[in-house]
């Protein structure tokens, strides 16, 4: 039990840590010209989001809010879940929530039941951001982890892709607690629902092993907007290219985009 705590406190340290780094460069393209003269260890403030250095965004505020509600509840609580999303987003200390979240939180504030609320086609990140506690808990029973993280995606995108990112996320955190991370595409791959999610997947492995694409490139091709059909694939392709927290962050933000979210699913596995 012990254990299992330490592992939810890195996956959450490690998501705080990518999205405070990623925060000040959200939606900058790669050459940017704070980004490029970033030294890759400094906390930078945040105008857009009125954050101070170190300061995190949503996408560790509600990775928090999954590790409380699992651990008090011990399990999956979705009506509790539901209550924590209105609660936050109430609360003003809501930061950097997307569009979708927000309409999503607000059905719910509205009365909508947490089975209704989500937004219908939305491929937006937002699912995948808080997936990581969900393979830390569940880890060890795989098929309950698909079942809870497709329900609590829904909550706010209902998507098949918003649903299969958070789902290679929350498998990707399993199997790395597990110690199981070879063949870690496959894996992923094979419990995936038909998405473009899973499609790109599959062609991960090919762009990590190439002698001859750098991580840049890869990247841009892979894409870094705050889509999830793009954020979970180069997230993916970070955890797997470097074997040291600091290359996969520092990458993962150095190419642009969405660089809190890319960057916080990154450090958390």
């Amino acid at each position: 039990m012990m254990k299992a705590k330490w592992k939810m406190c890195n996956v959450l340290l490690g998501t705080a840590i990518g999205d405070a780094l990623g925060v000040p460069f959200e939606s900058k393209l790669s050459n940017y010209e704070l980004l490029l003269n970033w030294d890759g260890r400094s906390y930078l403030g945040s105008e857009h989001h009125k954050l101070t250095p170190g300061q995190f965004s949503d996408d560790t505020q509600m990775s928090l809010m999954v590790a409380e509600s699992l651990i008090t509840h011990r399990g999956f609580n979705p009506d509790d879940l539901a209550e924590r999303y209105i609660e936050w987003m109430g609360s003003g200390r809501a930061r950097g929530w997307g569009k979708t979240t927000l309409a999503a939180v607000q059905n719910l504030m509205s009365g909508k039941h947490w089975s209704e609320s989500g937004i219908a086609g939305s491929t937006g990140n937002g699912t995948a951001m808080r997936a990581a506690p969900f393979g830390v808990y569940f880890r060890d029973d795989l098929e309950t982890l698909i079942k809870v993280v497709k329900i609590d995606s829904a909550i706010t995108h209902a998507s098949e892709d918003a649903e299969a990112g958070a789902l290679a996320i929350a498998l990707a955190a399993a199997y790395a607690c597990r110690k199981e991370t070879d063949n870690l595409l496959e894996k992923i791959h094979a419990q995936l629902p038909d998405s473009k999610v899973k499609n790109t997947i599959f062609s991960l492995e090919s762009l990590i092993n190439s002698p001859f694409i750098p991580p840049s490139q890869a990247l841009q091709v892979l894409g870094t907007k705050a889509n999830v059909t793009q954020t979970v694939p180069s997230a993916l392709y970070c955890f797997l290219k470097f074997n040291n927290y600091y290359d996969a962050v520092t990458v993962a933000i150095r190419a642009g985009g969405d660089t809190d979210t890319t960057a916080a699913i990154v450090g958390g596995l």
